[in-house]
């Protein structure tokens, strides 16, 4: 990207943060909060609990995000619109609700609400096939690689695909856009013109983006494959970095509090690495998971002070682990997305070739069942500042000068 572009759209999002953080609403521990949201993204089951982010917007141009404790019953899904009503709690820069009055809006005449209700009753068919279809934890460990809904997964699959380093194939990305992207571009290349089934590839990135659920990674991975592809309309190539710079430009533009979101920031860092970190030559000659252990450590490289310094914790074993069981993610995505488009139309047709997904899925759990089982978690406390700071000013001169040398 052109450095005078670089340094005009720095300034830009310099003076959107002024007046966002200028504009932003001033809460008072304990003060009473009254407002409307719609839920974005699954709430989480924690215990005897519920735990939903929402996102409170004021009059002026900024909002907060607020993360909201509740009892289990009644249930929120995602694309609930609600009412919440409670008290804050401001710790450590983070806006909490604990237990607060929450109820549910219903307004058939809204668009929004009524087109995210129809998601969610999509998401919950596709939970109910899988979960026909293939025993657990495999049933959830495929709907997480595929289409990174996680409610169904067992707690202690869970902390074993955590502990082993893994938990990131569970969450929709990067690499779920490219093959969604890439596969409609070319299944409706055979029937129409190239600009259009590319232009059916955006809206079906589109609605992945919402049927996954409108994470910070999703939505980042979404606006850098929606960028590629408007390029191939227009008959231009556009570089891999130019799409990240642009589609983090436009996040936090309209976003600014994702910059403290940990989602986000793992998310770009590791798109960066992948595209700006050398691939060690030597492991890509390794058959099959040599180009995945240089994926994985070129993404641990650029995200490992992120890790440290949000959980304090990282996993020994995640550099081999990601190297046995990523090169099964691609061909689970392409069987069992097949599968679920198929058996929303015809259940049995669509249940047989998920099932075909059984012996990999098998592979992949008992990989991660053995590593996460023996342990491997370092744990660190009190992770300084100034250890990230000089981390990435190291890794940037390494680059610098391998670029150089090169």
């Amino acid at each position: 990207m052109n450095s005078k572009l670089l340094v005009f759209l720095l300034i830009i999002l310099s003076f959107r943060f002024y007046y966002f953080y200028r504009n932003q609403p001033q809460l008072m521990d304990g003060q009473m909060l009254s407002f409307e949201a719609a839920i974005l993204s699954q709430p989480q089951a924690v215990n005897s609990q519920q735990i939903i982010v929402a996102n409170y917007q004021n009059q002026s141009f900024g909002g907060l995000r607020i993360r909201i404790a509740t009892g289990r019953f009644p249930e929120f899904s995602y694309g609930d619109f609600v009412r919440i009503s409670g008290s804050i709690s401001s710790k450590n820069g983070r806006v909490l609700m604990y237990f607060p009055k929450i109820e549910a809006i219903n307004n058939s005449s809204n668009i929004l609400q009524s087109s995210l209700k129809n998601i969610n009753i999509l998401r919950q068919k596709l939970i109910i096939l899988f979960s026909k279809t293939l025993p657990s934890p495999s049933s959830s460990l495929l709907l997480g690689i595929i289409f990174g809904i996680k409610e169904q997964m067992p707690k202690d699959f869970s902390d074993n695909l955590r502990t082993s380093g893994v938990f990131h194939v569970i969450a929709a990305s990067g690499m779920n856009v490219t093959l969604i992207g890439g596969f409609i571009s070319t299944f409706f290349a055979f029937f129409v013109k190239r600009q259009i089934a590319i232009g059916l590839s955006i809206l079906g990135i589109l609605f992945y983006a919402v049927l996954a659920g409108l994470e910070p990674s999703i939505i980042r991975a979404s606006i850098m494959g929606i960028l590629v592809f408007s390029a191939q309309i227009m008959g231009r190539q556009t570089l891999a970095i130019n799409g990240l710079t642009l589609a983090g430009f436009g996040m936090l533009f309209i976003d600014p509090m994702l910059l403290s979101d940990v989602g986000f920031q793992l998310s770009f860092a590791a798109t960066l690495g992948l595209i700006l970190i050398p691939k060690i030559r030597a492991i890509g000659r390794i058959w099959v998971i040599g180009n995945d252990i240089n994926t994985t450590i070129a993404a641990q490289v650029a995200t490992l002070p992120i890790l440290l310094a949000n959980f304090g914790t990282y996993s020994i074993y995640s550099i081999l682990v990601n190297g046995l069981v990523l090169w099964t993610v691609p061909i689970l995505m392409m069987i069992g997305g097949i599968g679920a488009v198929l058996g929303l139309i015809l259940e049995p047709f669509g249940q047989l070739l998920i099932y075909l997904s059984f012996p990999l899925l098998l592979y992949f759990e008992t990989i991660v069942n053995f590593f996460g089982e023996i342990g491997g978690i370092m744990a660190l406390k009190n992770f300084p500042w100034q250890f990230t700071v000089g981390y990435y000013c190291l890794l940037i001169s390494v680059l610098l000068i391998f670029k150089r040398g090169k």
